[in-house]
Order: structure tokens, then C-alpha cells, then sequence
């Protein structure tokens, strides 16, 4: 039998591995020294939570202005936390669309017309939904494991057999 083993999930799936595609982005985005304003723009579901904002900003700071290939460990576990709760975010609205969806197909099927519909979904006060979280700490572990092909991050190791050759 080829593929998964029974009863795995598509990486896609695991929020874990997820927010792990997502920190990496961000890594990357770090050390290529991409405006903060524009990864502002990416992370725009965070953007009504200050302490997220103020999460980013201070790894920007961090960063200064030199050539950097690799990304302290304190800078990658706060990417790795921001990049849990903009993916925790992004689970949440997907859940909800997918749920605002199914009620109004729901609705259509019971002969309303398209306006009712609109009315009715526009007074209509979502639940509050929670997304359980992936640990950030396995978020960072999957991120440790290696970098994406074409990454800017480089193990330190490398730099000294650049530097050094043998």
C-alpha cells in the first residue's frame, strides 16, 4: 500500500504544519529585510491585536541593517508564534465562511429569495468559534528541521566552510 498510513492527514490539515509553512515565510521575509509595513499587509488578520503588531515590529528592530543568514532563536520563536495565531485566525474565518455558506444554501433550499437572505445573514451574529492552537514550541521544531529549498538561511557551519575552504 503506497502513500500515508491509514488514518494520516494531508499536511495541510495539521495547523502545526501550517503555521510551521507560514514562520517560514516569515523567516525568510526577515532575513531578506522586506519592509515591515509590507509582512503588516500579509499578517492583516493580526492586525486588530497590538500585541501581535508590536511582536512584529520589535523583530523588524532586531534585525538592523546588516547582511544576515541566519535568524536568532529568540527572533524565530516570536515569528513562529505570530505565524500560530495568524494561522489559528485564518482556521476561524475559513470555519465561519464555510458555516455562513451552508446556512445560506440551507436558506435558498427553504425558497427564500436572495434578498431575504442578505437581511437575514446581515442581522445574524456569528457564535464565538475557538480554534485550538498548535504548540508553538512543536511549530518551531518543525521549522528547525530544514530550511525550504531556495532558503536565505544558512547553518553556521556552512559560513565557516565558505569562509574557510579546506
Amino acid at each position: 500500500m503506497a502513500g500515508r498510513p491509514r488514518g494520516a492527514t494531508s499536511w495541510w490539515r495539521n495547523l502545526a504544519n501550517v503555521a510551521a509553512h507560514h514562520a517560514n515565510v516569515l523567516l525568510e521575509l526577515w532575513l531578506a529585510s522586506a519592509p515591515v509595513l509590507e509582512v503588516q499587509n500579509l499578517l492583516f488578520l493580526l492586525a486588530d491585536n497590538p500585541e501581535h503588531l508590536a511582536l512584529l515590529e520589535e523583530c523588524w528592530r532586531a534585525r538592523g541593517s546588516q547582511r544576515r543568514h541566519t535568524v536568532p532563536p529568540k527572533i524565530k520563536r516570536k515569528l513562529c508564534q505570530l505565524a500560530v495565531a495568524h494561522v489559528v485566525e485564518l482556521r476561524r474565518q475559513t470555519i465561519l465562511h464555510q458555516c455562513n455558506q451552508a446556512i445560506e444554501r440551507d436558506l435558498q433550499r427553504q425558497g427564500y429569495s436572495d434578498g431575504q437572505i442578505a437581511a437575514i445573514m446581515s442581522r445574524r451574529v456569528p457564535d464565538p468559534l475557538h480554534v485550538e492552537p498548535p504548540d508553538s514550541e512543536k511549530v518551531l521544531e518543525i521549522v528547525n528541521r530544514r530550511a525550504p529549498p531556495g532558503s536565505l538561511r544558512r547553518k553556521a557551519k556552512d559560513r565557516v566552510s565558505r569562509i574557510l575552504p579546506s
